[in-house]
């Protein structure tokens, strides 16, 4: 180390015993000194002072900083990074902190001080399961923030802006922040809930400009334009890059630019390997669990939806699982069947039926609690012979005649197995049950094949409410439906 490396170390030393309040008063003069002497250790000192309100300010840079590998090899002297903020913010900064005295700056000085010159116009007022990718703003729980880019992977973040205007932002999403009045969505969902005093809010997709009258509504949108606008309460303007004029949309009917077809119909690819990524053998463990899939043998995996006309979605990707009493043509079912042929049911001990979250990317999450899955067992063995490529809300086994739980299958015809829960706006994870009814419905099996049903008991709010969706064994980047089942020696 060469004696301009030892004098920033000491300097860096000083600076944090002097945030501290540790200085001695000779010590204070010696650093008053030479900062008025030496340009170089002023930029030095204002530097140190900026990064530490930065850290004070945004507890990620901490984290970030822990997770990195650090030596002394790798430090740079500052006056060769002085392109993050210009020299002269820190030489006045040191100036100013000569002038009041060291004690005094850095003990009474609030954190932010330093980034009090950028202005905020929102803060992070709620957060949900949020994982975050490569936001360029703080993005923890009551934050402020200005202008900038969030990126949020999983879970639901609600901004308030400070006109008044609040956004739920739904995973997977991108957001770009501009100002109190305006925000351009990237691609994904949010849900704004604008009132008077910010009419006139405005949320820009690639190819659109919602302009709020005062209103809740939901913009979905991809980076390729293509948007749907589902207004909730109220009236918004939607105006459309290339045409003339705005649109008025109310609650009555969304406007979809083509996000609502290319959701509903997701491609499974150009070739004919759909089945690549999927298990079609029996998979043993050394502590005596066997998993299948709905790829071995004569598994299958589809959903059914309560369409007027008999409508066959045997080859999606997704299971899509849904309970609405706001919209009597769009609820919606699992179907799971498990080739059990290689099993002798009687020497089951144990069993686990999991099912794999995918993003949906149809209807909006904050329009759907927490909701509770309820799972069950086909006992009437007569249905156990339906086909992925011709199940319909029409022909589907165990169908109820009652319209009130048409949601949920015939209790004479199926057993509940088990329930589990997804937190509000869930867009992966892995969930299961087990346990004795698991077992039993198994135990009873005749045929070689056991039929599970998944149904979706939480209602939404309001129309156009989140569709979960479960990976099947079409989907390329998820495992599908699975059975474990430990049978006794």
């Amino acid at each position: 180390m060469n004696s301009g490396d030892a004098k920033r170390w000491e300097l860096l030393e000083r600076c944090e015993r002097a945030r501290d309040g540790k200085l001695s008063p000779d010590e204070e003069a010696e650093l008053d000194a030479l900062l008025r002497g030496d340009p170089e250790m002023r930029s030095l000192f204002a530097h140190s002072l900026f990064l530490d309100a930065e850290l004070r300010h945004d507890p990620r840079l901490v984290r970030d900083l822990a997770s990195q590998e650090s030596s002394t090899e790798n430090v740079v002297p500052f006056r060769r990074t002085n392109a993050l903020i210009p020299f002269a913010l820190f030489a006045a900064a040191a100036c100013v902190m000569i002038t009041v005295g060291i004690r005094t700056f850095v003990k009474d000085a609030p954190p932010s001080s330093v980034t009090a010159a950028i202005p905020t116009v929102a803060s992070i007022t709620k957060s949900q399961g949020c994982r975050w990718g490569g936001s360029t703003l703080p993005t923890a729980q009551g934050s402020r923030i200005s202008a900038g880019t969030f990126e949020l992977v999983e879970g639901l973040a609600t901004l308030k802006f400070d006109s008044g205007a609040e956004v739920v932002l739904e995973a997977p999403a991108t957001l770009e922040i501009i100002d109190a009045m305006n925000c351009r969505l990237v691609r994904g969902t949010i849900v704004a809930d604008v009132p008077k005093q910010a009419i006139g809010f405005t949320v820009d997709t690639k190819d659109a400009k919602v302009v709020d009258l005062g209103t809740r509504f939901g913009v979905s949108a991809d980076d390729d334009g293509k948007y749907l606008v589902h207004v909730i309460e109220g009236l918004v303007e939607v105006g459309h890059k290339g045409e003339k004029g705005m649109k008025q949309v109310t609650p009555e009917r969304a406007l979809d630019r083509g996000l609502l077809k290319k959701k509903l119909n997701p491609s499974v690819g150009e070739d004919d390997e759909t089945n690549r990524w999927q298990p079609d053998v029996i998979v043993s463990d050394h502590q005596g669990w066997q998993t299948i899939s709905t790829n071995y043998g004569n598994g299958r995996d589809a959903f059914i939806q309560s369409t007027k006309e008999p409508k066959n979605y045997g080859n999606e990707p997704f299971m899509r699982v849904k309970n609405t009493t706001h919209q009597e043509d769009l609820i919606r079912k699992g179907y799971a069947a498990f080739d059990l042929s290689k099993f002798d049911p009687e020497k089951i001990d144990d069993a686990e039926f999991s099912l794999n979250v995918e993003p949906s990317d149809l209807g909006f999450a904050t329009l759907v609690p927490d909701s509770v899955f309820r799972v069950y067992g086909l006992t009437d063995e007569t249905g156990d012979s339906w086909e992925e490529k011709a199940i319909t809300w029409q022909n589907a086994p165990a169908m109820n005649g009652d319209e009130k739980l048409r949601h949920l299958p015939d209790p004479a015809r199926a057993v509940p197995l088990g329930t589990f829960t997804l937190p509000q706006g869930t867009s992966r994870a892995t969930c299961s049950i087990k346990g004795s009814a698991l077992v039993d419905f198994l135990k009873t099996d005749t045929n070689g094949t056991a039929t599970i049903i998944i149904c979706r008991e939480t209602d939404e709010t309001a129309k156009n409410g989140f569709v979960h969706a479960f990976a099947t064994r079409e989907n390329r980047s998820n495992t599908p439906p699975l059975l474990r089942v430990k049978l006794r020696e």
